[in-house]
């Protein structure tokens, strides 16, 4: 994982700490800069834990260690700092200023998400994706629409895949896949458990699977054989999950594009892919 956003590490770990690890979650998102200024000394008597226990907290981030979460932490704030001086500096009219505020709040998602994105993981998406003879894409919730967004995409490009909506179709054609299919998984939440066992009978099938979950320490997402993931910010009006839609597409989007041009040298002619990419 390249350097990337502390607090978007925390947020997305979160629901799946210890009670210790929340503890520590809470201080340094409730006092982010007295942290960046701090020993790991400092911060595990405040919080009242051991100087392990915050050192391993960090390693559950991806980081190496305290100093290296309080850099990224300090380019979080710096960055924040700039997005606040921004929007001051916006629009008067408040309903253009309620516009802007939706904009700039799915460019923070995409920024966000990019900064997490795995470079690995998503190469190898990409390649068992473009080997692929068929691609299952499964959700649960609000994420069924980003999965036949997926899905009508790739049949267009001509790739044989299917999103099934029905709980009961799901597992049926989870229990048809083989090694040589992929099983896509879209949760935002990766909270639900009916699509936790229909990984699981893909899995059992031996089909290779993908996830694109909006938490790094879930169920679902600690099964899938590559994880990819998105995050989002919580807003006026709309929900986290909601705004982590446009994450999810975005990340689509990207796998198709990188799919079929891996792909092209399958298709009939020159003008093909770019016909399939403009129309996708």
């Amino acid at each position: 994982m390249s350097e990337s956003q502390c607090i978007v590490r925390i947020q997305s770990a979160y629901p799946h700490l210890s009670e210790k690890e929340r503890k520590i979650a809470d201080y340094i998102l409730n006092h982010p800069k007295e942290t960046i200024h701090s020993s790991i000394n400092q911060v595990s008597a405040r919080i009242k834990v051991a100087d392990a226990t915050v050192f391993r907290f960090c390693r559950r981030l991806d980081f190496k260690g305290f100093q290296e979460m309080k850099i990224v932490l300090a380019s979080d704030i710096a960055r924040s700092k700039r997005f606040e001086e921004t929007k001051k500096s916006g629009q008067d009219d408040e309903v253009l200023a309620q516009a802007e505020q939706v904009f700039q709040d799915n460019i923070r998602t995409l920024e966000n998400t990019y900064q997490i994105l795995n470079s690995e993981q998503f190469k190898k998406a990409i390649h068992t994706l473009s080997r692929s003879e068929r691609i299952a894409f499964f959700s649960s919730s609000g994420s069924a629409l980003v999965a036949q967004e997926a899905h009508r995409k790739f049949v267009r490009a001509g790739v044989m895949t299917y999103a099934p909506s029905d709980g009961e179709f799901q597992t049926l054609t989870a229990s048809q896949l083989t090694e040589q299919d992929t099983a896509v998984f879209i949760s935002y939440s990766a909270s639900d458990k009916h699509l936790v066992q229909v990984a699981k009978t893909a899995k059992q099938k031996g089909c290779p699977t993908i996830g694109l979950t909006g938490f790094m320490k879930s169920a679902l997402a600690e099964m899938m054989d590559i994880s990819l993931h998105t995050v989002s910010v919580p807003t006026d009006f709309r929900s986290e999950s909601y705004v982590a839609r446009a994450a999810q597409v975005t990340l689509i989007d990207a796998l198709f594009v990188s799919v079929m041009h891996v792909r092209q040298q399958h298709l009939n002619s020159d003008g093909k892919i770019q016909d399939v990419l403009l129309q996708g």
